[in-house]
């Protein structure tokens, strides 16, 4: 007896019965029966999408002949090595992904409108559309409890956790994730245990570090540790990379870049083994500021670049902004091609601005303020730092009123009154006291720009 190939596994679970299908029908299913039993394989070199359009081109065509239960079927295939909805979002179609679950939502059962609304909130927040994700996470918060499920009301306070922290409501969204973790071990999800503890600990560490608190820092590093045993345990690659991500910002912000590799290159083979393009991402971005920080900048540049273009792929307005605004630290900072700078900083502040989320703009704006005052151009620098001391006092971030201290410590410096670089000289002593080198990156930049100013060097 033959064994069946992955495609006709999937037709003979379908289950499609020709002698009862209508004649307007017949297009449709001798579509779906060529695609599962005659289209030849993909090529060796084929790229992701065509790896699993048959599988899309079936579901499409169970749909138009109102097939959802058999549709449902297609969507929790596992092609490769996930389900096919999981898969375009591990490979970053996450279009592709609001295509199928918008055409099944509504159309088969409970369980369905679960997966369809989870990952509706999930596509739309790596979208960067925060506000369509709140709005699926919702409703699906309300199905979960009214069915009470558990594991799906963890799902969604996870994801409300997420959307808050990006909005800079730390603490609300530490909160909600820790009704995720108390309601994953009540119910005895491992996996979904260490999802929590895992943006736990990134909350916790950069919340702590914003407010200057080192036990939250500390718990936020134990947390992500935990998280990594047990994801490791449970052989969940996804969130062990995910993990590993975090633990290597962290190391990165405290300049130990040995630990980084230790966390990095774990992670860089999980890229290499699943393809998956939001791991792949924060590789790339950790390398380019690794570089950044070792001054090695066109190691840097090839790195930010390669994560400019995942982004823009992803379409994630999010991270291509962070990606932007370290362009322009490089081209600024250590290059000192202002120009080019002011090209990267201007686009990130535009996204920012667009995806109107508070406070993240205000690091933007200090940048251009210092790239600005370097070409001279004193008009446009006390403009951005009147933007970034204005966004600033509505934040309680210390990293963020540490750097725009000392972009007003620049500022004063590039005058030519001596009590104006006197008063710089000051500020720029004031900043580091609130944002010292030994803390974090932002600390060490921050004394390379005092010490240009007093030493001139």
């Amino acid at each position: 007896m033959s064994i069946l190939t992955k495609t006709k596994q999937l037709y003979q679970a379908l289950e499609i019965d020709f002698e009862i299908v209508s004649l307007n029908q017949l297009d449709n299913y001798t579509a779906i029966e060529y695609f599962l039993t005659l289209e030849d394989e993909p090529p060796e070199n084929a790229n992701n999408l065509q790896k699993i359009n048959r599988y899309l081109q079936v579901f499409h065509h169970l749909c138009e002949v109102a097939e959802w239960q058999k549709a449902g079927q297609v969507l929790s295939f596992c092609p490769i090595s996930k389900a096919l909805h999981e898969q375009l979002r591990i490979w970053g179609y996450y279009r592709k992904q609001i295509e199928l679950y918008q055409a099944l939502l509504g159309k088969v059962n409970s369980d369905y409108d679960m997966i369809c609304l989870y990952g509706l909130g999930r596509a739309f927040y790596n979208l960067s559309d925060y506000d369509q994700s709140l709005n699926y996470y919702q409703e699906l918060l309300k199905l979960a409890r009214l069915i009470n499920n558990r594991q799906a009301e963890g799902l969604v306070l996870g994801g409300f956790g997420e959307i808050q922290y990006i909005k800079q409501n730390c603490s609300q969204g530490i909160a909600y994730l820790q009704q995720q973790l108390d309601i994953s071990r009540e119910i005895g999800d491992r996996e979904q245990e260490g999802y929590a503890l895992n943006g736990l600990g990134y909350f916790y560490y950069f919340w702590g570090l914003n407010q200057g608190k080192e036990n939250y820092q500390q718990q936020g590093l134990n947390y992500l540790l935990q998280a990594l045993d047990i994801v490791r345990n449970l052989g969940n690659e996804e969130i062990e990379s995910l993990c590993l991500s975090n633990l290597s910002q962290i190391y990165l912000n405290r300049g130990q870049y040995d630990q980084v590799l230790i966390y990095l290159l774990p992670q860089l083979e999980i890229c290499k083994r699943s393809n998956d393009i939001f791991s792949k991402y924060f590789v790339l971005e950790i390398l380019g500021e690794c570089y950044v920080m070792l001054k090695q900048p066109n190691q840097a540049i090839k790195y930010m670049q390669e994560a400019l273009m995942v982004t823009r792929e992803r379409g994630d307005k999010f991270h291509e902004r962070i990606i932007l605004n370290d362009l322009g630290v490089l081209y600024c900072y250590n290059l000192k091609r202002y120009q080019e700078a002011l090209f990267y900083f201007e686009k990130a502040l535009e996204i920012m601005q667009k995806l109107n989320l508070k406070g993240y703009p205000a690091t933007t704006a200090v940048n251009l303020s210092v790239c600005y005052s370097y070409l001279k151009n004193q008009q446009q620098s006390i403009f951005y730092l009147n933007m970034a001391q204005s966004l600033v006092a509505k934040s309680d971030s210390l990293e963020e009123k540490g750097l725009v201290i000392m972009a007003t410590a620049n500022s004063y410096w590039l005058r030519d009154k001596i009590w104006y670089k006197a008063w710089g000289i000051f500020l720029a002593i004031k900043s580091l006291i609130i944002i010292p080198p030994w803390r974090s990156a932002n600390g060490r930049l921050a004394m390379e720009s005092a010490i240009k100013q007093i030493f001139g060097r």
